[in-house]
């Protein structure tokens, strides 16, 4: 067996030593012939891949700071290890989804980037992965080189205006607070091509405030900021974003009011209020029409201007109420009944609101400092001084005295409490004020007419007290005020004053004017306050200042 064995390894091996021979034969035959063809000279190139390295881009773990709207410029430098043939190359810059590669969209096709940040592509703020690829046509070899952009909006944060326009409508401007920098932007609705109807209406206010359920891009949840425009022929929230608007943005479209109340006329809000601070995105406000006033609560997914809050109890006819309130951060606020002339208050409880909560109710004590219920109250004027603190001005008819009253608003269940009472100077003309503008935590209380403005110090406002005309220090010549408020509730600097102002005889639609001043502590003098409060290292500093408007029917700050 063991013969048998070896005899046959041996020609095994004699058959694969056979075909060696055979192929090495072949390679001499062809060889051969290959020599007939082409002279074989001993010399034989061999030519390298012409590989690139991609430098001069940041990496993934750095990131690229860009604005919506703005450009984004990177110039790559590409270093071949033969010779550059531009002929074969190809680029492209690639927008990234979530995977390694998975490209959702090319951004250009030129060698540098240089493009505007913005469209289908980015449309929206935040970080995006990025690939910059040259490939090699020839080869078909292709190299990458990944990075991210973080992607900010400079529109996104800053005062907002709603402005009359040349001849009828309305635009809506924006001083832009980007990092250190202010900068000032025209009529946001043509630049984002908003589809907001506006010819032919009349601006009659505009609100911004942490809203939960602010139509927004996507459905990140991460925009949570709403903007209402309100005019004589509608009342539309547009995104924060790109102020985009569509029909069911109108407050008819999220509203469950009855006919009962609207009685064959749209809802059309005469007025909003809403104190929430920025922080606060839970989505409470007021909306005012035909005399009553209309609670819009998100957190619930209840309460959208369901039926009027100013009602005593669940059966009885809804009270005439003022067009002025003051309220808190969630559900509490004080009202006014004109039929009764008193002082009322909603206190909804948040986590269960029924008929019944939604009702206002008396105040069934005097009160230390005024009379909830004098039937000798006018109300003027109400507004918040703060999220929790609010302020009213009345008229006593018997006395023919004008008062200032300071309310506190609870958020629990106890009523709201008084905090003081001044009376205004004899002979002060408080029937002949705009605007009243009382300063965030200083005892300084600002009035406006057309053409002038008061300061007074409410910590001893009396009969006998004089008021300090400041007209001078803010008003330019042959303007006239369109608005003066105090930015304590949701601008970021609370000590100024924002004072708005118009040209009656110069271009329309170009003659306003916004400043902002600083309250002096001690004087409540005003000065034109500078952004930011201290320069910059690189010196930055500029004038609170801005003109070429139209008319401002307010201003109130906006964030993502």
């Amino acid at each position: 067996m063991e013969c048998i064995s070896y005899k046959l390894k041996k020609m095994k091996s004699l058959k694969k030593h056979k075909a060696i021979i055979v192929r090495i034969l072949a390679a001499g035959i062809l060889s051969g012939l290959a020599a007939a063809c082409i002279k074989d000279t001993g010399n034989y190139d061999y030519n390298d891949v012409n590989r690139i390295e991609i430098s001069g881009i940041k990496n993934v773990r750095d990131i690229y700071m860009v604005s919506l709207g703005r450009p984004l410029r990177i110039t790559p430098t590409l270093t071949f290890s033969v010779s550059e043939d531009k002929d074969s190359l190809q680029y492209r810059w690639h927008v990234l989804g979530g995977s390694f590669y998975n490209s959702t969209g090319v951004l250009s096709t030129e060698r540098d980037l240089d493009v505007i940040i913005g469209g289908s592509l980015i449309p929206r703020v935040g970080i995006y992965q990025l690939m910059y690829c040259v490939t090699n046509m020839t080869t078909g070899i292709r190299y990458d080189h990944r990075f991210r952009i973080d992607v900010q909006d400079e529109m996104q944060t800053g005062f907002i205006m709603l402005c009359e326009r040349e001849n009828d409508g309305f635009d809506i401007d924006l001083i832009s607070m980007f990092k250190d920098t202010m900068t000032q932007y025209h009529n946001l609705l043509d630049r984002f091509e908003s589809q907001l109807p506006r010819e032919g209406r009349k601006p009659l206010d505009m609100l911004c405030y942490g809203d939960g359920a602010s139509p927004k891009l996507g459905a990140d949840g991460m925009k949570k900021f709403a903007i209402w425009i309100l005019t004589d022929k509608g009342t539309d929230r547009v995104r924060v974003e790109d102020f985009e608007w569509q029909p069911e943005f109108n407050i008819s479209g999220i509203s469950v009011i009855s006919e009962k109340y609207l009685q064959g006329k749209k809802l059309i809000a005469e007025k909003m209020v809403s104190p929430a601070p920025p922080v606060n995105v839970s989505g409470y406000n007021w909306a005012y029409f035909e005399g009553n006033w209309y609670w819009y609560n998100w957190p619930m997914m209840a309460y959208f201007y369901l039926q009027p809050v100013n009602a005593e109890t669940s059966v009885s006819a809804p009270y005439k109420a003022a067009p002025y309130m003051c309220g808190n951060s969630t559900y509490t606020a004080v009202l006014f009944n004109e039929d009764a002339n008193r002082f009322e208050w909603q206190n909804a409880a948040p986590m269960q609101p029924t008929v019944a909560t939604m009702c206002t109710q008396r105040f069934y004590s005097a009160g230390s400092f005024f009379n909830w219920e004098n039937p000798n109250y006018s109300l003027i004027y109400m507004d918040n001084r703060v999220a929790e603190t609010g302020y009213a001005v009345v008229k006593d008819v018997s006395t023919e005295k004008y008062e200032l009253l300071l309310i506190n608003v609870h958020t629990t269940m106890s009523a709201p409490v008084q905090l003081g009472r001044y009376l205004f100077p004899d002979g002060f003309p408080a029937e002949t004020i705009q605007f009243f503008a009382l300063s965030y935590s200083l005892p300084y209380l600002y009035c406006a007419t057309e053409d002038k403005i008061y300061r007074m110090n409410i910590s001893s406002m009396a009969a006998t007290q004089q008021w300090d005309d400041v007209t001078a220090s803010v008003l330019p010549a042959g303007h006239r005020f369109s608005k003066v408020k105090s930015t304590a509730i949701r601008f970021p600097r609370n000590m100024q004053l924002a004072v708005c102002t118009y040209d009656p005889n110069g271009q329309p639609g170009q003659n306003g004017q916004l400043a902002f001043y600083d309250i002096q502590d001690g004087t409540g003098n005003l000065t034109l306050a500078k952004h930011p409060a201290t320069p910059t290292e690189a010196g930055y500093q500029i004038d609170m200042k801005w003109t070429g408007f139209g008319k401002i029917i307010n201003v109130d700050y906006k964030q993502p």
